[in-house]
């Protein structure tokens, strides 16, 4: 898989760096999980800041610090479970809300602040979502399928960032369902009475 559309580096910073709001952080990272180059990137990112710790000013420990640290020597290393399971099974989902026939929403479980969103949204092939703007920020990484919108074609891996100035109404190409991870600030805005209505049945 070679992703065409990436997070900025300052993204991709904030991400290291453990400073974006978690929702959209899983948004990133589960773009990072399918990129090569950004996964690179991360981690020169986070050599980087290993070697500013490195130089950092020396602090003062407490005087038993040696002595903890030796005795935890001793322990048995805790056992480390890899799982092989794709992101998407992965993913701690709420139910699914059907809103329109073969479009679901499933909220992700995971902590956000109150004002946002976090879910996955399915369309079938060919479906167009209702045409709409946004509250303030959206993230969305690409999970299986494509879509395409006025911004481009956006395939599995891709990331894709928008604001408020953005309105656009994303169609999923032929051959195949869309399945793509979300992060916005606020409600969607549709632009008609039909979009109000699903965005309203499914909450985002």
């Amino acid at each position: 898989m070679n992703p065409q559309h990436h997070a900025s580096d300052d993204l991709l910073v904030a991400y290291t760096a453990g400073a974006l709001e978690p929702g959209f952080g899983l948004v990133v990272g589960a773009h990072v999980e399918f990129c090569v180059s950004c996964r690179h990137k991360v981690r020169g990112f986070e050599a980087l800041s290993g070697a500013a710790l490195e130089e950092a000013s020396e602090a003062d420990i407490a005087s038993d610090a040696l002595s903890r640290v030796m005795a935890r020597l001793d322990e048995p290393p805790a056992a480390v479970q890899s799982d092989s399971r794709s992101l998407l099974e992965r993913l701690p989902l709420k139910p699914k809300k059907w809103v329109a026939p073969g479009a679901w929403v499933a909220a992700v479980d995971t902590p956000h602040a109150p004002q946002d969103r976090v879910y996955l949204l399915r369309l079938g092939a060919g479906t167009p979502a209702a045409r709409h703007r946004h509250s303030g920020a959206e993230f969305c990484t690409v999970l299986t399928g494509a879509y395409r919108d006025e911004l481009g074609l956006f395939a599995a891996g891709d990331f894709a960032q928008a604001d408020g100035d953005l309105n656009h109404q994303p169609k999923v190409e032929p051959g195949g369902e869309c399945i793509c991870l979300f992060a916005t600030e606020g409600r969607l805005k549709p632009n008609d009475f039909i979009g109000r209505i699903a965005f309203a049945l499914a909450d985002v």
